[in-house]
């Protein structure tokens, strides 16, 4: 039984074959793996069997993919009793890819535990393993870092590396090569002879990834890399340099990023440019309370699937909204959503609904809802501006947008007027 805790940050790989969790209170230093049973801690194993039928359920979006998933989840929290109410636990769910459909039904499902809302956090496995390096030694990311996974008959190798010119230090990934190890590929051949070939194809393909390139780490996650048969690419991975393997990467990783969550460790200087990432802040000068204002809306920095915001608000005389985007990198922009479908009506008896979940940048206001006739909006181009309409500048929608209710995430309302 695990010692009685406080705050708990915990990390679930969810994985369609097998899970993993782990967990980390503020007294301790480093994620501790959960194991199922005592059994299996004799065995050192860490894997959970995740339920057979949760991801074609959930991938064909049946309903009752909630309710399996709720179900292993309470089953993998029950590992962690004496650890706390879930109340006070801060949870970081990874996966091999997040999807959006992924990312309503874990919510749901955690929601549904007692989670609360604002302790809920989603990633992708490539940021998982970002949070694990940026909190190993530092000369382990002296140069450029490579992570090989070998999971369903491929392996597939991507770099790390710190832009450290830039502030923040920006931390980027590049797949660098994605090799088929299957049947097809064996042709039939023996043990002895494919694990050699095997080991020629490998090693041919770190040649040229390492060919002009300095790396500092390896990193190996999956159990196919067990075994003698990769002999001569190993051998190349450790030559003046640290190699090590591990199927718990990940799981460490998202309890490291929810320990950053908590507020337990720290990446402030580090911003990583995922695939997933939001890298526009997006805002709108609004009224609210009688007082007029730029109110952001998303945050850039965030993922995608993490930026549940939807804005209420009473149009003006103008048929057009205003929405001013600005990049990681400062370069701003406004957007016009021209709402000329719209029905003529006095001025504030027209309702609008401005959802902002969305899977890329591109997606900005492309969705906007009249609660009286649903409707879809076109997007002007958007047009470079010189300030974002901040400490006193005026923008766009002056006295046009008098907002009723803005709401981020599940529950919490940011402004509310009637």
């Amino acid at each position: 039984m695990l010692a009685e805790h406080g705050n708990i940050s915990v990390g679930i790989d969810l994985g369609r074959d097998y899970s993993q969790i782990a967990f980390c209170s503020k007294s301790d230093r480093a994620p501790l793996m959960v194991m199922q049973s005592e059994e299996e801690k004799e065995e050192n194993d860490y894997l959970i069997r995740t339920p057979v039928d949760l991801f074609s359920l959930v991938e064909r979006k049946d309903a009752r993919g909630v309710e399996v998933l709720y179900q292993f989840l309470k089953e993998c929290f029950a590992l962690l009793k004496g650890a706390g109410s879930v109340e006070h636990m801060t949870v970081m769910v990874t996966m091999h890819e997040m999807k959006g459909i992924w990312s309503d039904v874990i919510r749901t499902a955690l929601l549904k535990l007692g989670i609360p809302s604002s302790a809920i956090f989603l990633q992708g496995h490539l940021e998982s393993f970002y949070a694990y390096l940026m909190n190993q030694k530092k000369e382990l990311l002296t140069y450029h870092v490579a992570l090989l996974e070998y999971e369903r008959d491929c392996i597939t190798a991507w770099h790390f590396w710190l832009e450290r010119k830039t502030k923040p230090v920006l931390a980027k990934t590049e797949k660098c090569f994605r090799l088929y190890l299957d049947n097809k590929a064996r042709k039939g051949r023996g043990d002895e002879e494919w694990g050699i070939l095997r080991d020629s194809l490998l090693h041919k393909n770190l040649e040229k990834m390492f060919e002009n390139t300095p790396f500092s780490a390896v990193y190996l996650v999956g159990r196919e890399f067990e075994g003698e048969w990769m002999d001569k690419s190993f051998r190349f991975l450790c030559r003046k340099r640290r190699s090590f393997r591990g199927d718990n990467l990940y799981t460490m990783g998202a309890c490291y990023a929810a320990m950053e969550e908590n507020g337990a460790t720290a990446c402030k200087d580090t911003l990583y440019l995922s695939d997933d990432m939001i890298q526009h802040n997006l805002g709108m000068w609004m009224e609210i309370r009688g007082q007029e204002g730029y109110y952001p809306l998303v945050n850039a920095g965030i993922n995608w699937y993490m930026a549940r915001h939807t804005c209420e608000f009473l149009l003006g005389d103008e048929k057009e909204v205003v929405i001013y985007s600005r990049t990681v990198r400062g370069e701003e922009m406004e957007h016009t959503l021209a709402l000329s479908q719209l029905p003529d009506r006095p001025r504030r008896a027209t309702r609008l609904r401005l959802p902002l979940p969305h899977r890329t940048d591109a997606g900005c206001g492309r969705r906007i809802l009249d609660l009286v006739n649903c409707i879809r909006l076109p997007v002007k181009s958007g047009k470079q501006i010189s300030a974002f309409p901040e400490k006193g500048r005026k923008g766009r929608n002056d006295g046009n947008v008098s907002v009723v209710s803005c709401e981020s995430g599940e529950t919490s309302v940011l402004y509310r007027e009637y």
